[in-house]
């Protein structure tokens, strides 16, 4: 029986470290997120928001000559919008997705910006599926962006469409700690 008792007290301890070393690690990274808010979500799908701090968004191409936004270390705060919808059991392409990404200053504490003018903070939708001709990242240029950041949170309000393909995310009304 005390065998078993160190054994289970070990992973014990084993689990609380562990536990702790990714809460330091999100800390550290200066990631917040926030998980199936779901007052603006698309039905039959789960919605989550990341906010990146000292972080910034850099475009590059891939083999197809089609951009795509890595998130990389920098003075920004980078915002990342996720929609999933899991794919039938038993398919391998069968998920969809969609992404915004876009950043502001660290400095910003207010924000109202629309159409054109969105290129300001890089907006960025990508729909990602089995849906040839759609699939990819595309610059937004038709919406609203409302912004409000205080030391402790970001509020966030943008609505946007697109042109060039369709989408199921139309809107983002969040609340996030930073």
């Amino acid at each position: 029986m005390n065998r078993y008792t160190f054994f289970i007290s070990l992973m014990l301890v084993t689990v609380c470290k562990t536990s702790n070393a990714v809460g330091f690690l999100e800390k550290a990274t200066g990631i917040s997120e926030i998980k199936n808010h779901e007052e603006y979500c698309p039905e039959d799908g789960d919605c989550s928001l990341k906010i990146y701090k000292n972080s910034s968004i850099v475009l590059k191409k891939d083999t197809t000559d089609m951009y795509y936004p890595v998130i990389e270390k920098g003075n920004n705060i980078v915002v990342e919008y996720t929609f999933f919808i899991k794919g039938p059991e038993g398919t391998s392409d069968g998920d969809y997705s969609e992404t915004i990404h876009f950043e502001i200053k660290e400095t910003t504490k207010s924000l109202h910006i629309e159409d054109d003018t969105l290129v300001q903070v890089n907006l960025l939708f990508g729909k990602h599926c089995f849906c040839r001709g759609e699939a990819g990242y595309y610059k937004v240029n038709d919406g609203n962006l409302i912004l409000k950041k205080s030391h402790d949170k970001l509020i966030i309000d943008l609505s946007f469409s697109l042109d060039e393909v369709s989408q199921k995310v139309t809107r983002i009304k969040e609340v996030i700690a930073l």
